[in-house]
């Protein structure tokens, strides 16, 4: 199942993809999708150190990018910072100590972007120091080993990180983070279509709030997923956060009651996306199953990208539109009809 995306598409970065209308998307074929695995460690003193290498390397870079800006009205590129302060990081492979310059270079052009629209109130730029931060590793420092273990590799006279792999491929990307009770690894790996699209019929999904997606199959029966558990799960996670912060904000900051409360709001919260996530997971897959047993070969998708700048309905819907998951979802459809064809 072809997919295109109206406009643009970003979900993954590898694809670029355009239609001139909605039922007429270009004759663009994807041999191949990225997906990403994740994999629980646990906590580990080896982990956390790697984690506070990573934290202070981000922290090195961001305390040099603002004290040139402050102090000289001059402001280092992404290319100066890794040559000044990633080349020859100790503890770090180097594409791992030149990806830590990446992300704070990516947070800062984000923030940039959003302020030069005028609109934008928001998060400060990325200024803080970190005492943790994720480890990246690129293709040049993986290694799948043929008894099946992971090497991630923490430069020359570093001992690599080893874990088991249970997927038989060796991944594109990889990355340990933290998940908010442990270590997480993610990694990319590029897997080929698994099936063929059984017609040539075209659908094109609106994606909604109210109704999560309506979809017009061409020449059959519209097809409408509803989004009331979504919603449902959204006014739970609200209330939740406005219940537990009231709580916390009356104890003394740092206290040891404070402390159980804010620790009890980290772990409802997760738990409630973590169902999100689940629910869009599902949902996502059932839609693709059904489109392709009715026998539909390309899916074209409205863009949606800015409608939360663009729409202004006051402060309650507002909130519903900036908890709208339409990004997520798209992407998971993405993915999911790819691996039909």
């Amino acid at each position: 199942m072809e997919l295109s995306l109206l406009w643009s598409c970003r979900s993954w970065g590898h694809m670029n993809l355009s239609v001139p209308g909605l039922f007429s998307p270009s004759a663009v074929r994807q041999n191949a999708v990225h997906l990403t695995r994740k994999l629980k460690l646990g906590r580990t003193d080896r982990l956390d150190r790697l984690a506070r290498r990573a934290g202070k390397l981000w922290s090195t870079v961001a305390k040099w990018h603002w004290r040139f800006a402050r102090r000289q009205g001059y402001w280092l590129s992404k290319g100066q910072a890794q040559k000044m302060y990633c080349k020859g990081f100790d503890g770090l492979h180097s594409q791992s100590a030149q990806a830590v310059a990446d992300s704070f270079y990516d947070s800062l052009q984000s923030w940039r972007k959003k302020r030069a629209s005028g609109n934008y109130e928001g998060p400060r730029p990325p200024y803080k120091q970190k005492r943790y931060f994720k480890v990246q590793w690129k293709s040049g420092a993986i290694k799948l080993r043929d008894d099946g273990v992971l090497r991630l590799s923490n430069g020359r006279g570093n001992d690599p990180v080893l874990i088991d792999w249970p997927v038989g491929k060796e991944p594109k990307r990889a990355e340990i983070g933290w998940d908010g009770s442990q270590h997480e690894l993610r990694c990319q790996y590029k897997v080929e279509e698994n099936e063929e699209p059984k017609g040539q019929k075209k659908a094109g999904v609106d994606l909604g709030e109210r109704h999560l997606a309506t979809v017009y199959v061409e020449n059959g029966e519209n097809i409408s997923v509803h989004g009331g558990r979504l919603r449902s799960l959204r006014r739970h996670h609200n209330r939740t956060l406005g219940n537990l912060r009231s709580k916390i904000d009356r104890k003394q900051k740092g206290s040891r009651r404070w402390k159980r409360l804010a620790r009890a709001k980290d772990r409802q919260l997760r738990k409630i996306r973590n169902q999100i996530e689940d629910f869009l997971h599902k949902t996502a897959t059932r839609l693709v199953k059904t489109l392709h047993e009715t026998r539909v070969g390309t899916v074209v998708v409205g863009d949606l990208t800015g409608i939360r700048e663009r729409i202004g309905y006051g402060d309650r819907m507002n909130q519903r539109l900036h908890q709208w998951a339409y990004s997520k979802f798209k992407h998971m459809l993405t993915c999911k009809a790819q691996l039909r064809g």
